[in-house]
């Protein structure tokens, strides 16, 4: 389950209470080697810091950003600086995220100290930016299809012969295109827009976080190997390499290897 942000919030200030010396719990000591391990090679981000990690590989140029927000806010989040960013360099990201944070990765050559500061997490022009940024349409549309069933505008079928999946997904694609061309303010079709904006891009939370992070001091670090905070992101990101005749499990060892020599 992605983290809510009362959960997001208290890990922030345990992190923060690591950071300041104090005593933790029993459970908690146990993190202890891994949060040393991340503070010789970057840093940890106290409650009124955002850390960015960058570094390069082979892969091509990574950036780390922990806001610790939860799965979903950093979905929306990497699309939405993947696209701010673009506006001023040519570039192709591609991304991966989990509850901690998130990746842009590219093979482009990038100085982020000359685009990561306060203003890319800027709010203005916020929902036209998350337009422009994800594949909007695509994602209302698949909320459209449950909406469509449950309103009764596409037939299921009988108990002894249900209707196929592909065929109720054509029906409501078909009413789904209808309401967009010919009756922008089909009640309907606003659910699903709206369900796609706060249920799936968690925008309401992402609002926030995008103000919490403006008060917030950048720490930019550039560490020379992978830290405990970007480890799991990368392990995260191997479904975006296609060839390969490797396992995960045997991948996953390489990184260790390489990331603890």
């Amino acid at each position: 389950m992605p983290l809510s942000s009362e959960v997001s919030e208290f890990l922030r200030l345990k992190l923060d209470e690591y950071v300041n010396g104090k005593s933790w719990e029993d459970e908690m000591l146990y993190l202890t080697p891994l949060f040393e391990i991340q503070k010789s090679r970057s840093a940890i981000p106290r409650t009124n810091e955002l850390l960015i990690e960058f570094h390069k590989t082979k892969e091509g140029s990574h950036l780390f950003f922990f806001p610790f927000e939860g799965r979903l806010v950093h979905e929306g989040m990497a699309m939405l600086l993947a696209y701010r960013m673009s506006k001023s360099m040519k570039v192709t990201f591609s991304m991966a995220m989990n509850d901690y944070g998130f990746e842009l990765l590219t093979d482009a050559e990038l100085h982020p100290e000359d685009f990561i500061n306060n203003e890319l997490f800027s709010t203005d022009n916020l929902l036209n930016d998350i337009y422009a940024s994800t594949n909007y349409t695509e994602i209302a549309r698949r909320r459209f299809r449950d909406i469509a069933s449950i309103a009764g505008l596409v037939f299921k079928g009988y108990p002894d012969k249900v209707v196929k999946t592909r065929h109720l997904q054509a029906s409501s694609s078909l009413f789904y295109d209808v309401f967009n061309d010919y009756d922008k303010n089909n009640l309907l079709l606003r659910q699903a827009m709206e369900e796609a904006l706060y249920f799936q891009l968690e925008e309401v939370r992402l609002r926030e976080a995008l103000k919490r992070i403006q008060g917030q001091t950048i720490i930019l670090t550039k560490p020379e190997k992978a830290t405990p905070f970007a480890f799991p992101i990368m392990v995260d990101g191997l479904s975006r390499h296609k060839l390969t005749n490797e396992g995960i499990a045997d991948r996953v060892r390489k990184m260790i290897e390489k990331a603890t020599r």
